[in-house]
């Protein structure tokens, strides 16, 4: 069981809970149960990235998984939208999120293959071996990935994520995110990279190079990392950018947003001269 520092809890309860929520995120709030854990975005008005988080319902009230980051801005952000609503929203330092993959707690909706979230008080092992796990499966999550009140979702991929309703009714941002989704106008993709040891990037901060570091892009990079939006070209054009990255076994893993065309060679891309490799 892995113990997600990065995590962090918000409570929503009251009456109008499910009715408050609704208007504001991608997914439809009635999924959620005591057994049922969605995800879903916050997006602002424009449709561009706030915010990520895991729901469920215990029956008393809506528990929100968010980056820890963020936490105090999301919280601001939801009273700010509270107006006359009758639900009460409260920070919860007690409750830790824990992934792990013996089947206890809400399988992880974006990818089953990212075994269950487990929301309780135990503390175990290294929060790297989920971001690598993560990294290999092609999905992004918070501003590990995305930018904030910037990027657009669609882009990375979170269609698949099972983040996003088309059948719900409205909410802040969803005529972008419809329209794009039902035009097919999606013009870039994720894919999971390597750049190796030779490349000259280093963890020397992070340990030993046999070793798995992750390093949060939002707490900012390691020195000789590779920094988060570092561009990638292909036969000297731009086509893409680096998001979140991970150093396991002398080599550094990633996620890249690369523009989906026929034109580019995904077999001659590179960073500041140095050849990258596209796992999947």
């Amino acid at each position: 069981m892995i113990h997600l520092k990065d995590r962090a809890i918000i409570e929503i309860s009251g009456a109008d809970r499910k009715k408050f929520l609704q208007g504001l995120i991608t997914n439809d709030v009635e999924k959620t149960s005591a057994t049922n854990l969605i995800y879903a975005v916050m997006l602002n008005a424009p449709g561009r990235f706030l915010y990520d988080f895991f729901i469920f319902d215990d029956g008393e009230k809506l528990v929100l998984d968010c980056l820890a980051a963020r936490r105090d801005e999301i919280f601001q952000k939801l009273n700010f939208y509270k107006l006359r609503s009758q639900v009460v929203i409260k920070k919860n330092d007690e409750l830790k999120v824990i992934s792990n993959e013996n089947g206890q707690g809400f399988l992880d909706p974006r990818n089953p293959k990212l075994g269950h979230r487990l929301y309780g008080n135990a503390t175990c092992d290294s929060l790297t071996t989920y971001h690598f796990n993560r990294i290999s499966l092609k999905i992004p999550e918070s501003e590990n990935d995305l930018t904030y009140d910037k990027s657009f979702i669609l882009e990375f991929g979170f269609d698949d994520l099972n983040a996003i309703d088309y059948n719900k009714g409205c909410y802040v941002g969803q005529e972008l995110t419809a329209r794009t989704h039902y035009r097919g106008e999606i013009r870039k993709k994720i894919f999971h990279v390597v750049i190796p040891a030779q490349a000259g990037i280093q963890n020397n901060a992070l340990g030993a190079s046999n070793k798995t570091s992750w390093i949060p892009a939002y707490a900012g990079m390691t020195r000789n990392a590779i920094e988060k939006n570092s561009e990638i070209y292909c036969e000297g054009k731009s086509v893409g950018i680096i998001l979140s990255s991970i150093f396991h076994k002398n080599e550094l893993h990633a996620l890249a947003l690369v523009k989906d065309s026929q034109d580019i060679d995904l077999q001659k891309l590179d960073l500041s001269g140095h050849k990258i490799s596209v796992i999947s």
